[in-house]
């Protein structure tokens, strides 16, 4: 039995109004894209067309997980970054749009140099993986804490055609190198705030890679702490911060007498990278 595209989406958006899901339009049609194989461009044009009933049933299976606040991208099992396709699920964040703008800066700065890289709390590998297939005289190495999330990072770098070296470590314990670059995008989220966050962040994304602690800031004291020992004299380090954090960031590096500090804001207006080095 044939089951008409039309009817289908009309029918996800009531389910996901009802279940207040915000983006019940855009969300119907992202999973229908994934699952049904169908856009709304082939709709316009073949308005009557239509799907095989255990087709249907698996796109609404989709969209029950979605009306439960399931995060769209880890029932996709997927996500696009720097137009890099990766994988995501319950054991990584979510890639962000605001990230693609840490490793825009990046990226910009390594230009063609011959530089050895370093990702903290990698995560999926999204900014490894990036950085890796965007400069091709970097060397990059990426480090985190969980085997979970280092499974997937490395899924990824196969599915990518990147060349990044991972490591299990508990921030620089089992680091042996120096770095011309290092970068990190840590767990920042203050641990009282992270009860107020969308039920898809603080229900299904890992807290591991959310909580930064009573302030947030735990993991940039322990960093900072530790860059002389990892960062070339010369070298840059990358932080993606939280929106408040721009000033007590920098207050880290100016103790550990970085000089040259630079707080970048995101397209929001809001504090969301810090850019250090001594030079």
């Amino acid at each position: 039995m044939e089951v008409l595209v039309k009817d289908i989406i009309a029918q996800a958006i009531r389910q996901l109004d009802d279940a207040g899901i915000i983006e019940s339009y855009t969300d119907s049609w992202l999973l229908a894209e994934d699952i049904l194989h169908v856009t709304k461009h082939d709709l316009l044009l073949r308005p009557e067309l239509s799907v095989n009933e255990d087709l249907s049933e698996k796109y609404f299976e989709a969209v029950r997980m979605r009306t439960k606040h399931i995060p769209l991208q880890y029932i996709t099992g997927h996500q696009q970054f720097m137009d890099y396709d990766f994988l995501v699920n319950k054991d990584v964040l979510i890639p962000r749009p605001e990230t693609e703008l840490l490793v825009e800066k990046i990226v910009s700065y390594i230009g063609n140099l011959p530089v050895k890289v370093l990702d903290m709390c990698t995560g999926s590998g999204c900014i490894a993986i990036s950085v890796d297939k965007m400069c091709e005289n970097a060397m990059v190495d990426a480090a985190d804490i969980s085997d979970k999330a280092l499974k997937v990072a490395k899924k990824n770098n196969i599915r990518n055609k990147s060349h990044v070296t991972f490591i299990k470590s508990n921030l620089f314990d089992n680091i042996k190198e120096k770095y011309d670059i290092i970068i990190s995008n840590p767990p920042y989220i203050s641990t009282g705030d992270i009860e107020t966050l969308m039920e898809e962040v603080k229900d299904y994304e890992p807290r591991l890679a959310l909580d930064g602690s009573d302030d947030g800031l735990k993991f940039y004291r322990e960093i900072c702490e530790q860059l002389d020992n990892y960062l070339n004299e010369n070298g840059k380090i990358f932080f993606e911060i939280g929106y408040n954090q721009g000033e007590e960031v920098s207050d880290l590096l100016r103790n550990k007498h970085f000089n040259h500090i630079q707080v970048l804001k995101d397209l929001s207006g809001n504090d969301r990278m810090v850019i250090a080095g001594k030079e």
